[in-house]
């Protein structure tokens, strides 16, 4: 039973593609064509957040109250991992079809009194669950990634080179 689980995630990476850009996106820093490219080019930078919106437009300003410690994705060997939220929290990840698919995500149980860290917690653990449409772009020099849930929920995330990569 064990070899079956392992060999999941394989099937299902054999199995992936990613689509191309949508026409107004900004320029693409990764091959859109190839899905086997996308978590290098996210494994190359700390995720940090930038912008967020709701369905409406309205900037979540929850999500922004601690500015020394912007909320951050990482990506490597096939995990996701959030940063500056309440809890310590990963999980695996696929990109499938244009969505950014992360398995059921292990925290730890911290009880937090910080009201913006429960409320990023909250908020991007139920986008991550969502399977949101991945964007992978550059506006100027930076690259920007953006995750799109189906609620209307949008997350972008400017890119900081990590250390190996300067």
């Amino acid at each position: 039973m064990r070899i079956h689980l392992l060999l999941f995630p394989l099937a299902l990476a054999a199995c992936t593609t990613v689509p191309v850009p949508p026409a107004h996106a900004a320029t693409p820093i990764a091959d859109s064509s190839d899905a086997s490219t996308w978590p290098a080019t996210l494994a190359r930078y700390h995720w940090q957040l930038h912008d967020a919106v709701d369905s409406h437009g309205n900037r979540l300003d929850a999500l922004f109250g601690l500015p020394d410690r912007p909320l951050q994705l990482d990506f490597a060997d096939g995990r996701v991992r959030v940063r500056n939220a309440c809890n310590g929290m990963g999980g695996s990840f696929l990109i499938v079809e244009g969505h950014l698919v992360v398995t059921p995500m292990m925290h730890t149980m911290m009880a937090c009194h910080d009201q913006t860290l429960m409320q990023r917690e909250t908020t991007i653990g139920n986008l991550l669950q969502g399977k949101p449409t991945l964007i992978l772009s550059t506006e100027g020099n930076a690259p920007s990634l953006t995750l799109a849930s189906d609620d209307g929920h949008t997350l972008t995330f400017t890119g900081s080179p990590m250390t190996e990569t300067h």
